[in-house]
C-alpha cells in the first residue's frame, strides 16, 4: 500500500482546527485471500462473500480530538469477471464441532448490487501509551454476486478533521512515556511520523501519585502484585530479574486494597497499576511489565461480557483489564464489564502475565523453570513442535492445516516436528513423550477443556519429568480457565502445565472457548495465533508479553467490529513472565537422539533371554541430528536402575559426534541383575549430555527410556508353526547326539523335531491325515532298544512309528480314540504292548505287529472321558489296566482283558479325573466333586469332597518328607490340593491359585532344601511354584499368554545341570528357564509320570536310595562370601558322608574355568578360597561364574559375581 501525505495543516474556521488528509493506493488484488497482502483482513460475518477488507489505523496528533472522518474511494474499476466467490462459514467452538449448515446470505447473494455497500466504517478511537489512534475499516474491493464481478478502488483519500482538546492533551500526557519504544505503534499506523507531535506532551502532565501508603518514588520496569503470604516466594526472583536489568517492584494486595478506590478489588488493583504507570511514565524507566502473582484466589480475575450469537458469557476471565489502562470497561455502571459500549480499552499499555500458583512449591516450580530457560543454552532451544487435531468432518477440517499456516512464520533454523491427526502422527502417548523431552516452541490447534489438552489429563501433566522447558500457545477451549468458578480447586490444565515440576515455563491459551471456521484456516483464534508468531519472529517482538501485545494490535480493528474477534481478544492469557524472550535457534548446538538400542546376555548364558543373576550389555545407538551442530564431550549415563540392579560401568564419554553421525556400534554399558530379581519388564533411563562448543556448559540432558524383560522364556523359544496341537511335547535325544530334543506332534499326526536351541531338524508326516486329540506315548515295542512313538486318533487308528516316521503298525479300531495311548508290559514276550481306549467304552491292547491281544477289545459299557493307567497290581510280572468310566465304575483289567477280583467298583459319580497308581498300588482318581482313593482289592479308602473337577488327574510324590506318598492335584478353577493317603490336607493346602488349569502338576526340587516343589502350568502357560507348606516360591508366578497349554516336562534340556520346563501351546513349543540346578529329587517330571504314559509311581523310575520313602540326603553348597567380590571369595559347602568331591568354576557358557578341588574328603563342613583366576593363573573377566559341587549323589550350583 503506497501512501502520500497530502496535507497536515491548520485552517481557521469558527475555531482552531486541524485537518489530516492521507492519500494512498491499494493492491488491486488485495480482495483475495491468495493475494499475500499482509495488511488486509477477511470478512468473518456468516454467509457473506469470502473476501478481504482493509483495516487501517491513523495516529492522531497530540491533543487533537476527532471531529469528522471521511474516506473517499476512487472510481471503481472492474478487477476481475466471472469470479464465483465462496461464502464465509459460520464460526464454531473448537470443542463443539457441528456439521456446517451455513448458507449464503440471500440478501446479498440474490441482489444485483455491490458488497459491501458502504465504503468504510469508523470504529472509534483508542489510546496506546498516551497516543491516540483512529480505527477505520475501509472497503476498496466490492463484489457483485449476480454479475460475479470484482471491482476495485485503486486510490483512497482519508480525511480526518480534529480540534484541540486540552483535557484530552492532559490525559495523553499522563500516559505518554517518552523513554518507551513506540515502534510497535508506528508499525501499525498509516502515518508513523505523527509520533513527533507528542514530543512536548510532558508539558501537559498533571498526574500526581495517588497513594501515600505505597512508595512509587523509585520507578520500576516491572511490578509484581501478590499477597503477603506469597511475597517471600518472589524475593530471589526479583534479585534475578535485577541481574537482567529489569528493575522489579513487589506490591501487596492488602496495601493496594486499603489505598486505592474501586467498586471491587480488581478495580482497585487496576487503579494502582494506572497510578504506577502514570507516575513513572515520564521517567527514564517507564513501567512496561506486570506480573499478577497468584491464582484468582490471590489476584482476582476480571470477568468480562461477550456474546457470539447464542453463546454468551458474562464473566470471561480477562487479564488485559489490568494491562489496558486508559479505558473505563464499565462506562454504563451496570457492573457487567467489557460490553461493547463500556468504553473498553483495546490497546495494552503494559505487557501482562500471571503466575497462577498458590503454594510455595508451585511458585518455586514456575520461577525455577523460567530461570533455567533464560540462563541455559541447550538443545531444546532448537526444537519446535506443531500439534494439530481433527476439528470437523463435515466439512473435513484439520488442525494440522491451521498449524502449517503458522509454521510458515517459524524460522527454518528450528528443528520442526509436526504431530498431526491428519498425518497419523498425533497420539496421547506421543505428545506426552514430546512434552517430557522438552521443546522450545510449541503450538496447538485442537480440542481441550479445563482438565484436558493435547490428549493429556491433569494427572499425566503432573507426571511430566522433563528438565528442558518451553512454552505452548494453544487455540483450544478453556485450558487457561483459571477462575475458581470454572475450574474449582482442581485448577485448569494450563495452570498445571506451568506449576508442575516438569511441563512448561510459560503457557498462552484461552480462558473460554476457542473458535475456528469449518473448511477454512481463517478461524478467529487463528488470527491471534498467527500474529503472535509473526510478532516473535518477523516484527522484532521477541518476548512473550510483547508478542502477545503485537497480536492484539494487529487484530484491533476486528476486535472492535466483530463479536467473536472481541471474545478471542479478551480471553487470551499468559501464564508466565511477560519479559522472557523466546530463544532463537543456535546452529552450534547438537541434538542427540537415541535411535535405538539392543541388549545382549553375551556375558551370561547367551541365549537372548534375560534371567536373574545375568550381566547384560546395553548397546545404545546414539545419533546427532544432521540439522544440528557438532556434539562434543558427550556424557552417557544410566539412571533409575530398578532396585538391586548394579551398574558395572560409570558415565562414559564419547569425544565427538559430527552432524548426522552415530556412535561406535561396539559402545555399551553393563548391568548386573540380582539373583532374586522378579520376572517382568524393567525400565531405566539413559541420559545424554554434551558440552557447548563455546561456553563449555551443558547443552541439556536428554533422557530416553530403556526397557528389558526378565523372563523365564528361553531366548531360543517359542518355536511356532501354523498347525495346532493337543499333545504334550516329548523330550528325548531323538538324533542320538547326546543332547535332548523335543518332539512336537500336531493334530494331523505330523511330527516336528526341534533341537534344544529351538531349531527344527526333522520330523515326519502321517498319511492319511489323522485327528489327534491327546498326547502321544513312547516306548520300545520291538525289543531293539530304540523307542517307538505311538499315537491314537479320532479317526479310529492306533499308529506306531519309528523315530524317523517309518510305520511299525496301524490298527483301525473303527471307534473314536481321543485319549493318550499307554505302553505297558502285558505279556512275557519281552516287548511292550499298546493300550488304547475309545470314547464309547472299548479298550484295545495291540501287539507290535498290529494284532489284538487275546481277550481284547473289552466293552466296558460306558463312555470313558479320562486317561487310563497301567501297573502291576497283583505282582505277577504283568501289568493291569485301570480305567474309570463315566457311569461311575472303576475297572481293573488283567493282561487278558478280564476284571481282577474286587472289580469293577461302583462309585456312583462320573469319573473324570484320570486314575493314578501309588507305590502301594492304591489308586487315586477324581469325580466332579470328590477325590477317591481305592485299595488294590477294591476298598474305598478315601472319599474326599473337592471344590471342582480335577485338571486331568492327580500326581503322587513324597513332598512332606514322611514315609508315604502324598496326592497332589489342581482343579480346573485353580484350587491346589495336597492330601495324604488318609484324606487329610497337608498343612498349607488347599490354596487358591486364582487361574484356570487343564493339565496336572509336576513335582521337582526347585530350591536348596530337600523337599520337592509343586509346579503348575495354567491354560496360558503361566508358571506357579509352591513349597510343600503352600507358600509360593520367590519369583513366581511367571505370567505368559501362550494360549492352549499342553502338559509339560521338567528336564536338564541343555545338559548344563540346570532345569528347564518344556511345554506346548496351541501352535508351538515354549521352553522356560527355571534357573534351578538339577538334583535327584524329581519324582514326577512329565505327563502321566513317564513317556510310556502309565500314570503310576512305579513308571517314574524315582528310586533315590534303598528306602524309596525317604528323600536322600543332599549335600549343601553355600553362597560364596563376599559376593560380588573383587579379589578373593570363600566358598563353603557341606557333605553328608565321605566321598569324592569335585568343586569347579564354569562360565555361563558351560566352559570349565578352573577346578578348585577334585579329591576324596570326609563328610562335614569345608571351605576353599577362589582368587578369581583361571587354571592358567590369569585373572578372569568381570561377570557371572558358576561354582559347581559334584558328589556321587548330587550336583549343586551357585552363581558368583566377579568385579574388577
Amino acid at each position: 500500500m503506497k501512501k502520500v501525505l497530502i496535507l497536515i495543516g491548520l485552517m481557521m474556521t469558527c475555531a482552531l482546527a486541524f485537518s489530516l488528509t492521507l492519500n494512498f493506493s491499494v493492491n488491486p488484488n488485495g480482495w483475495s485471500k491468495d493475494s499475500n497482502a499482509n495488511n488486509t483482513a477477511p470478512f468473518l460475518e456468516e454467509g457473506v462473500p469470502a473476501m478481504n477488507y482493509l483495516p487501517v489505523r491513523v495516529l492522531i496528533p497530540f491533543g487533537e480530538k476527532i471531529e469528522n472522518v471521511q474516506v473517499i474511494l476512487s472510481e471503481l474499476e472492474i478487477q476481475r469477471q466471472q469470479v464465483q466467490l465462496d461464502y464465509v462459514r459460520k464460526v464454531q467452538i473448537i470443542s463443539q464441532p457441528q456439521p456446517d449448515n451455513t448458507i449464503p446470505n440471500p440478501e446479498i447473494w440474490n441482489k444485483d448490487a455491490l458488497f459491501p455497500a458502504e465504503d468504510y466504517k469508523f470504529l472509534g478511537t483508542q489510546m496506546f501509551c498516551g497516543c491516540q489512534m483512529a480505527v477505520i475499516n475501509i472497503f476498496p474491493w466490492k463484489y457483485n454476486p449476480v454479475q460475479k464481478t470484482i471491482y476495485t478502488s485503486n486510490n483512497i483519500t482519508l480525511q480526518i478533521e480534529t480540534s484541540w482538546n486540552h483535557k484530552l492533551a492532559e490525559h495523553s500526557a499522563n500516559f505518554y512515556a517518552p523513554a518507551r519504544d513506540y515502534t510497535d505503534l508506528t508499525k501499525i499506523v498509516l502515518n508513523p511520523e505523527t509520533i513527533n507531535s507528542y514530543q512536548n506532551a510532558l508539558a501537559y502532565r498533571t498526574h500526581q501519585s495517588q497513594s501515600r501508603l505505597i512508595d512509587l518514588s523509585v520507578p520500576k520496569k516491572m511490578i509484581i502484585i501478590t499477597n503477603s503470604s506469597c511475597s517471600n516466594y518472589f524475593q530471589n526472583y526479583i534479585d534475578w530479574q535485577t541481574t537482567r536489568n529489569i528493575s522489579t517492584g513487589l506490591y501487596l494486595t492488602s496495601d493496594i486494597y486499603s489505598s486505592y478506590p474501586g467498586v471491587d478489588n480488581p478495580e482497585k488493583i487496576r487503579n494502582f497499576i494506572i497510578d504506577a504507570y502514570q507516575t513513572w511514565s515520564s521517567t527514564s524507566t517507564p513501567l512496561e511489565y506486570v506480573i499478577l502473582g497468584g491464582d484468582d484466589e490471590i489476584i482476582p480475575d476480571r470477568g468480562c461480557f461477550c456474546a457470539v450469537g447464542e453463546t454468551i458469557d458474562l464473566r470471561i476471565p480477562t487479564d488485559i483489564y489490568y494491562s489496558n489502562l486508559d479505558g473505563n470497561w464499565n462506562a454504563d455502571g451496570d457492573q457487567i464489564w467489557g460490553e461493547i459500549n463500556d468504553q473498553v480499552d483495546y490497546l495494552p499499555e503494559v505487557h501482562i502475565g500471571r503466575f497462577p500458583a498458590e503454594t510455595a512449591i508451585e511458585f518455586g516450580n514456575m520461577t525455577r523453570k523460567i530461570q533455567y530457560y533464560v540462563n541455559n543454552d541447550t538443545y531444546s532451544n532448537n526444537l519446535a513442535i506443531m500439534f494439530g487435531e481433527n476439528l470437523n468432518n463435515n466439512p473435513l477440517t484439520w488442525g494440522g492445516d491451521y498449524k502449517d499456516d503458522v509454521a510458515t512464520h517459524i524460522p527454518d533454523d528450528y528443528i520442526l516436528t509436526t504431530m498431526y491427526q491428519r498425518d497419523g502422527t498425533f497420539s496421547s502417548l506421543g505428545v506426552w513423550n514430546a512434552l517430557n523431552d522438552g521443546a522450545n516452541v510449541m503450538n496447538h490447534m485442537g480440542h481441550s477443556n479445563e482438565t484436558s489438552l493435547l490428549g493429556q489429563g491433569i494427572g499425566s501433566v503432573e507426571q511430566l519429568q522433563n528438565t528442558e522447558y518451553g512454552f505452548l500457545y494453544t487455540q483450544g477451549c478453556y485450558p487457561a480457565a483459571f477462575d475458581q468458578r470454572t475450574s474449582g480447586d482442581g485448577e485448569s490444565i494450563g495452570e498445571h502445565m506451568v506449576t508442575t515440576s516438569g511441563g512448561l515455563f510459560s503457557f498462552i491459551g484461552n480462558t473460554r472457548y476457542g473458535w475456528y471456521m469449518p473448511g477454512s484456516i481463517n478461524g478467529p483464534s487463528q488470527f491471534y495465533d498467527r500474529q503472535f508468531f509473526i510478532g516473535l519472529y518477523e516484527a522484532n517482538q521477541p518476548n512473550l508479553g510483547k508478542a502477545l501485545t503485537y497480536s492484539r494490535l494487529q487484530n484491533v480493528n476486528a476486535a472492535m467490529n466483530n463479536d467473536v474477534m472481541r471474545w478471542c481478544y479478551y480471553e487470551m492469557v499468559l501464564f508466565g513472565d511477560p519479559t522472557i524472550e523466546v530463544k532463537y535457534p543456535d546452529p552450534t548446538l547438537p541434538f542427540l537422539t537415541l535411535e535405538g538400542y539392543s541388549i545382549s546376555d553375551v556375558d551370561g548364558d547367551g541365549d537372548g533371554s534375560f534371567n536373574p543373576g545375568e550381566i547384560l550389555r546395553i548397546y545404545p545407538i546414539i545419533k546427532n541430528s544432521p540439522e544440528a551442530g557438532t556434539a562434543y564431550n558427550i556424557s552417557v549415563t544410566l539412571e533409575n536402575l530398578p532396585q538391586g540392579i548394579i551398574l558395572l560401568d560409570g558415565p562414559q564419554i564419547i569425544s565427538q559426534l559430527l552432524p548426522g553421525a552415530s556412535c561406535d556400534p561396539s559402545f555399551y554399558f553393563r548391568i548386573q541383575l540380582p539373583q532374586d530379581i522378579t520376572y517382568g519388564t524393567y525400565y531405566l533411563k539413559i541420559l545424554l549430555d554434551s558440552s557447548h562448543p563455546i561456553t563449555g556448559l551443558s547443552t541439556g540432558i536428554r533422557k530416553f527410556d530403556l526397557s528389558f524383560e526378565i523372563t523365564m522364556v528361553d531366548g531360543h523359544f517359542p518355536w511356532d508353526c501354523q498347525f495346532h496341537t493337543k499333545s504334550a511335547p516329548m523330550v528325548y535325544d531323538i538324533n542320538d547326539d547326546g543332547t535332548l530334543d523335543i518332539l512336537y506332534l500336531n493334530i494331523f499326526g505330523d511330527a516336528y523335531y526341534i533341537s534344544n536351541n529351538g531349531e527344527q531338524f526333522g520330523g515326519f508326516t502321517s498319511s492319511p491325515q489323522q485327528d489327534i486329540m491327546r498326547s502321544s506315548a513312547m516306548g520300545d515295542l520291538t525289543g531293539d532298544g530304540i523307542p517307538e512313538i505311538v499315537y491314537s486318533s479320532r479317526t479310529g487308528k492306533i499308529n506306531a512309528v519309528t523315530l524317523d516316521g517309518t510305520p511299525v503298525f496301524s490298527y483301525d479300531t473303527g471307534k473314536q480314540l481321543i485319549f493318550t495311548p499307554v505302553i505297558a508290559t502285558l505279556s512275557h514276550s519281552g516287548t511292550d504292548k499298546v493300550i488304547a481306549h475309545s470314547l464309547n467304552g472299548y479298550v484295545y491292547a495291540v501287539d507290535s505287529n498290529g494284532s489284538l491281544l487275546p481277550g481284547f477289545p473289552v466293552n466296558l459299557g460306558s463312555s470313558i472321558v479320562t486317561e487310563i493307567a497301567a501297573t502291576d497290581i497283583n505282582q505277577d510280572g504283568l501289568m493291569e489296566i485301570i480305567i474309570g468310566c463315566q457311569n461311575g465304575t472303576l475297572h481293573i483289567l488283567n493282561s487278558s482283558g478280564e476284571e481282577i477280583p474286587g472289580f469293577p467298583v461302583h462309585i456312583g459319580e462320573n469319573i473324570n479325573g484320570s486314575p493314578t497308581v501309588l507305590d502301594n498300588n492304591n489308586i487315586v482318581f477324581g469325580t466332579n466333586n470328590h477325590m477317591i482313593l481305592i485299595s488294590p482289592s477294591g476298598e474305598i479308602l478315601v472319599n474326599k469332597p473337592i471344590i471342582a473337577a480335577m485338571a486331568s488327574g492327580p500326581v503322587v510324590a513324597n513332598i512332606s518328607g514322611d514315609s508315604a506318598l502324598e496326592i497332589i492335584f489342581v482343579t480346573i478353577n485353580g484350587m491346589l490340593y495336597a492330601v495324604d493317603q488318609n484324606g487329610n490336607d497337608i498343612n498349607g493346602f488347599p490354596l487358591n491359585v486364582e487361574d484356570n488349569f487343564t493339565v496336572p502338576p509336576l513335582i521337582v526340587n526347585l530350591d536348596e532344601d530337600i523337599q520337592p516343589e509343586i509346579l503348575l502350568t495354567s491354560y496360558q502357560n503361566s508358571l506357579y511354584a509352591y513349597n510343600n507348606n503352600g507358600t509360593r516360591l520367590p519369583g513366581y508366578p511367571f505370567i505368559t499368554s501362550f494360549n492352549g497349554c499342553t502338559p509339560g516336562t521338567v528336564c536338564d534340556l541343555d545338559n548344563n545341570d540346570m532345569l528347564k520346563f518344556v511345554s506346548g501351546y496351541s501352535t508351538g513349543v515354549v521352553v522356560m528357564n527355571l534357573r534351578s540346578p538339577e538334583t535327584p529329587i524329581k519324582p514326577w517330571i512329565t505327563y502321566r509320570g513317564a513317556l510310556n504314559r502309565q500314570g503310576s509311581s512305579a513308571c517314574t523310575g524315582y528310586v533315590a536310595n534303598s528306602d524309596p520313602y525317604i528323600i536322600p540326603p543332599v549335600n549343601r553348597l553355600e553362597q560364596n562370601y563376599p559376593n560380588p567380590f573383587r579379589q578373593n571369595t570363600t566358598i563353603s559347602y557341606e557333605t553328608k558322608k565321605e566321598g569324592k568331591v569335585s568343586l569347579s568354576i564354569y562360565n555361563l557358557r558351560g566352559q570349565l574355568i578352573r577346578t578348585l578341588q577334585d579329591e576324596y574328603i570326609p563328610g562335614g563342613k569345608h571351605s576353599i578360597v577362589w582368587d578369581g583366576k583361571d587354571s592358567m593363573g590369569r585373572t578372569v573377566a568381570e561377570g557371572i561364574y558358576l561354582c559347581r559341587l559334584k558328589t556321587a549323589e548330587t550336583t549343586l550350583t551357585r552363581r558368583m559375581l566377579f568385579l574388577k
